[in-house]
């Protein structure tokens, strides 16, 4: 399993105990490339089970976590292990009510955009409204070829 360098869990209703198991197994996944955990309810608590496993995934090009209901908190405690990500290519997290509270959470993802100088996509669509302040700095923050899609449209 340590040279496992794909894997879809999609649409299981992992939920945050599901998720601590998964991270669990994760943590000896180093050669991980593509990891696709969309559609199981991981929430804030999951999000913070899952972020030590990312951590040490410096390989990681595709990460698709959208319809969690992460929120902006789980956003930010994500941000830090995916700071350690310069070859994501693809980081998806649509429909995740990341814009709840203006999406003053989201900002926390500044710094991990920084350190991803191959992102080719951003999918933040279906997350709510985030300021415009906001949106400038994570504009601003991703790689000048990425192609964000916000919640009201691409750019």
């Amino acid at each position: 399993m340590d040279k496992m360098t794909y894997l879809s869990l999609s649409h299981n209703d992992l939920k945050a105990g599901g998720v601590r198991e998964v991270a669990a197994a994760l943590r000896r996944m180093d050669k991980m490339t593509h990891l696709d955990l969309r559609h199981n309810n991981i929430e804030f608590d999951g999000a913070r089970a899952l972020a030590t496993a990312l951590g040490r995934m410096d390989k990681m090009t595709h990460l698709d976590l959208s319809h969690n209901d992460l929120g902006a908190g789980g956003a930010g405690i994500l941000a830090g292990a995916l700071g350690g990500m310069d070859k994501m290519t693809h980081l998806i997290l649509n429909n995740n009510s990341l814009g709840r509270g203006g999406g003053e959470g989201v900002e926390a993802l500044v710094p991990a955009l920084q350190a991803m100088p191959a992102l080719l996509l951003l999918e933040l669509s279906g997350s709510g409204a985030f300021s415009a302040a906001i949106k400038a700095s994570i504009a601003a923050a991703a790689a000048p070829a990425a192609k964000i899609f916000w919640p009201e449209g691409k750019t």
